[in-house]
């Protein structure tokens, strides 16, 4: 009985690596599982959250990388296919509101590169890894193999005049689908999660501060629960809150000559 009881304490925790987990909803996350029992690792750019996360969550192994920066996502990428793992979350991401002003270089480098090369080059990393987790024996005892990864409601409209940042999170949801294909005969599950806005400091920031005047805004800990059960679930696609998804699916139900109208009147600048 005495050895039954060693070999259960010593089981080790399902693990979960969240890319742009420092702030936010990945953060959010990543303290949602840790409270679950997971082993949790997180990813930003920011030398300061790190260390905040340092102090106050010392059980949180954190990695500063630029995901700006191929070479340094790759170096990082090679360093933890040596960790065992059951679930890769991309949170990071980046927005240049396009309504209000134009896109500069450096916005679009940024946007670019986060929101779907990064992307791109992380969850093609992170397949293959599970690939071979789900060969292990010891997977069976650990949660489902997963690949989760944060998009926008706004890559959920379909219209020419769409932003950059709608574009790269259409592309997102796009790839998170293939992928949820491809890796279906590994048992490996993919879900994207489409919210709209949520209640972040990020939010709060592009708005002198304050955000509560975003439609249908939530907040962190009501979006983590959206998330969860989504997850639990295995949704393909997850747009929430019902409110938002209600109004853009009656949207991309119309005609295009009248979508196109409808949201190119709503911007700010001209075209």
């Amino acid at each position: 009985m005495k050895s039954i009881t060693q070999s259960t304490s010593t089981h080790k925790p399902s693990h979960l690596i969240v890319f742009g987990g420092t702030s936010g909803l990945g953060l959010a996350l990543a303290l949602h599982h840790q409270a679950l029992g997971w082993q949790v690792s997180v990813v930003g750019h920011s030398v300061e959250k790190i260390a905040h996360i340092n102090s106050q969550h010392p059980n949180i192994v954190t990695y500063c990388c630029d995901l700006m920066d191929s070479m340094q996502t790759q170096s990082l990428l090679e360093r933890l296919s040596n960790i065992s793992f059951q679930r890769v979350t991309y949170s990071a991401g980046s927005y240049t509101n396009e309504r209000v002003h134009y896109l500069s270089q450096a916005d679009s480098d940024k946007m670019l590169a986060i929101n779907l090369q990064a992307f791109e080059q992380v969850f093609r990393w992170a397949s293959e890894q599970l690939k071979q987790q789900s060969y292990s024996s010891d997977c069976k005892e650990n949660s489902k193999l997963s690949l989760i990864c944060i998009a926008s409601i706004a890559g959920t409209m379909d219209y020419p005049y769409a932003s950059l940042y709608a574009k790269s999170k259409r592309a997102m949801i796009a790839t998170a689908s293939a992928y949820r294909a491809a890796l279906m005969p590994y048992h490996i599950q993919v879900n994207c999660i489409a919210s709209g806005y949520i209640d972040t400091q990020a939010l709060r920031d592009l708005n002198d501060g304050d955000a509560s005047h975003k439609p249908f805004i939530m907040n962190t800990q009501t979006a983590v629960k959206h998330v969860m059960q989504a997850i639990d679930k295995n949704i393909e696609l997850a747009v929430f809150p019902r409110s938002m998804r209600y109004i853009t699916w009656a949207l991309n139900h119309l005609p295009k000559p009248v979508l196109n109208w409808i949201l190119r009147s709503k911007l700010d600048k001209t075209t």
